[in-house]
């Protein structure tokens, strides 16, 4: 009877999974590297020596920080971030309201920045018990770079939401991380280049004008002719210059490309999920075989102490 009850009364579960693969490039650069070496570049020796390797990726989707990041959005339609739907998914806001510390501090801000002391130690106990019941990142097989997250919960949105934007936010930092280095090597050549672009194509223009108001010139005077010299050395300087900074921009591009992982979603969670719930069927056998189990036990300790008692 109570697993019946307890059947009827509770809510079906959600589950949303969502895998994707997330790895370095390195290997995949290997024709990059290949090419380069031919002209006596090098670009590094593409080790596998990576801080968000292995398990790490796991241990960093599992931080609050992420997880945070997730739970502050709000889903599509929706003018309530994550955290505060399941907290009125789970009753949580009435029993924050009904204590005298905690009360107002429902519902969470969006931003961090702004909560209140009280409110991010609310926080922290709710992103606990998600990493504890509600979250899982696992990697099935240790030899592939293939991730599986996965959210159970009663809320279909939440379970759904919460799973894509995590990997959504995890993927964003992971890459970013990675990529920072060279992507600010490359942004800071490629302002160096169009300065010298811009410098060369200035001196290209004011020696054609010394050009044009030295023509015909008398070859006896040839002081007038040193500006027109000096505008065709520094043409050939900064040319010279402007190559290399343009090699070593594309250079800078393949460092780049290198240096950014490999992300793709295999698999992702939609609507609708399904719903997991026993059955009443099932709640009753079980509860069956539980109660006579209860019952048997309870008949065996009774015995055993009459026999003591008499």
């Amino acid at each position: 009877a109570l697993a019946v009850t307890y059947v009827w009364l509770s809510k079906p579960k959600y589950t949303a999974e969502l895998s994707f693969i997330l790895s370095n490039s390195d290997q995949d650069a290997g024709s990059l590297y290949g090419i380069a070496s031919q002209f006596g570049i090098d670009l590094g020796s593409g080790g596998s020596n990576d801080a968000f390797s292995g398990d790490n990726i796991i241990v960093l989707m599992n931080s609050r920080t992420m997880v945070q990041k997730a739970l502050l959005k709000k889903p599509p339609g929706k003018n309530e971030t994550l955290i505060n739907i399941l907290a009125e998914e789970l009753k949580l806001d009435a029993g924050w309201n009904s204590k005298e510390r905690t009360k107002g501090a429902f519902p969470l801000p969006d931003d961090p920045a702004k909560m209140t002391y009280i409110q991010d130690s609310l926080f922290r106990d709710v992103y606990g018990m998600i990493a504890k019941n509600i979250l899982d990142v696992s990697r099935p097989d240790k030899r592939q770079s293939v991730y599986v997250v996965t959210t159970t919960a009663t809320n279909e949105l939440f379970s759904l939401y919460l799973t894509k934007y995590l990997v959504d936010v995890t993927s964003k930092f992971y890459i970013d991380t990675k990529t920072s280095l060279a992507r600010q090597n490359l942004e800071m050549l490629q302002r160096e280049t169009d300065s010298l672009r811009t410098l060369l194509s200035g001196s290209i223009s004011a020696t054609a004008e010394v050009y044009d108001r030295t023509f015909n010139l008398n070859p006896a005077l040839q002081v007038q002719r040193a500006p027109a010299q000096e505008g065709q050395f520094r043409i050939s300087a900064l040319g010279t210059a402007y190559g290399e900074v343009v090699k070593n921009l594309e250079l800078a591009k393949i460092n780049l490309q290198k240096a950014t992982p490999l992300y793709q979603v295999i698999d992702e969670p939609q609507f609708p999920l399904v719903a997991e719930k026993w059955g009443r069927l099932k709640a009753l056998i079980v509860g069956g075989f539980a109660g006579g189990f209860l019952m048997a036990l309870f008949l065996l300790i009774r015995r055993i102490l009459s026999a003591f008692t008499s």
